[in-house]
């Protein structure tokens, strides 16, 4: 994770917000990425999630770059 931190502006728990839309609205729908910590509502990503994966989650960026 700590690799992936250092690519991106780091924004502590009170001030994450979505990755894709920018806001904080929502955060029972926000998504963290267990790879690199970025917020992601589970509507603005492509395709859309109905409800929180189980387990792990990593985001589209993480896969494409570290899996």
């Amino acid at each position: 994770m700590i690799v992936s931190v250092r690519k991106y502006r780091w924004q502590c728990i009170e001030c994450k917000c979505c990755s894709v839309c920018g806001t904080s609205d929502n955060d029972d729908q926000l998504l963290f990425c267990d790879d690199c910590d970025r917020g992601y509502h589970m509507y603005c990503l492509a395709p859309p999630l109905d409800a929180p994966p189980e387990g792990s989650w990593s985001c589209a960026l993480c896969i494409k770059e570290f899996h």
